[in-house]
C-alpha cells in the first residue's frame, strides 16, 4: 500500500495538556535524549495504568475480556477444524490488537495489585521495556554484521 505524499501511514493520537503539563512534558521530553514522540510514546506505553474503580470502567475490561475469550474460541475451533483462514494482513492485525488487550489488562491488574496488599512480581515489572532493548540489540548485531562483510 502507498501513501499519498502529505499523507501518513498511522493515525494520529493528539491531546491538549494544561500550560503546566505541556511544560512537564517538554522539559522531561528534552532531558530524555529523544524525540518528543517517541517520549510521549514510551511514558503511555511503559508507565502504569491507573483505573478509576467505577462499576462502567471494570465492566468494560470485563466486556472486553469476555469478547477476547469469545473470539478465540471461535479462531480454535476454525483451526481445528481446518477452516481457519486469514490473509497475511489480517493475521497481523489480529495478532496486535489481542497483544494489545492482554497486555493492557495484565497492566491494569499489576496496577490495582496495591489494592490487595500485593505487589506484582519483580520479572514482570519492566517486561516491556527490557523487549524494546532486547529487540535494539538485534538490530545492533545485523548492522555489525552487515558492517563486517
Amino acid at each position: 500500500m502507498k501513501t499519498m505524499p502529505g499523507k501518513h501511514k498511522e493515525p494520529t493520537i493528539a491531546f491538549r495538556p494544561s500550560a503546566w503539563a505541556r511544560a512537564i512534558i517538554e522539559q522531561r521530553a528534552a532531558l530524555s535524549g529523544i524525540y518528543k514522540k517517541d517520549f510521549i510514546t514510551r511514558s503511555c506505553v511503559y508507565s502504569n495504568i491507573v483505573v478509576v474503580g467505577r462499576r462502567e470502567n471494570v465492566q468494560r475490561i470485563v466486556d472486553s475480556m469476555q469478547e477476547m475469550q469469545m473470539v478465540m474460541r471461535k479462531i480454535a475451533g476454525q483451526i481445528q477444524s481446518g477452516g481457519f483462514s486469514l490473509s497475511d494482513e489480517g493475521y497481523k492485525e489480529l495478532k496486535r490488537d489481542y497483544l494489545a488487550l492482554v497486555i493492557t489488562v495484565a497492566d491494569i491488574a499489576d496496577g490495582a495489585a496495591y489494592l490487595f496488599d500485593k505487589e506484582p512480581p519483580a520479572e514482570r515489572r519492566n517486561w516491556k521495556a527490557e523487549l524494546e532493548l532486547e529487540q535494539y540489540r538485534h538490530v545492533l548485531e545485523r548492522e555489525n554484521r552487515k558492517a563486517e562483510q
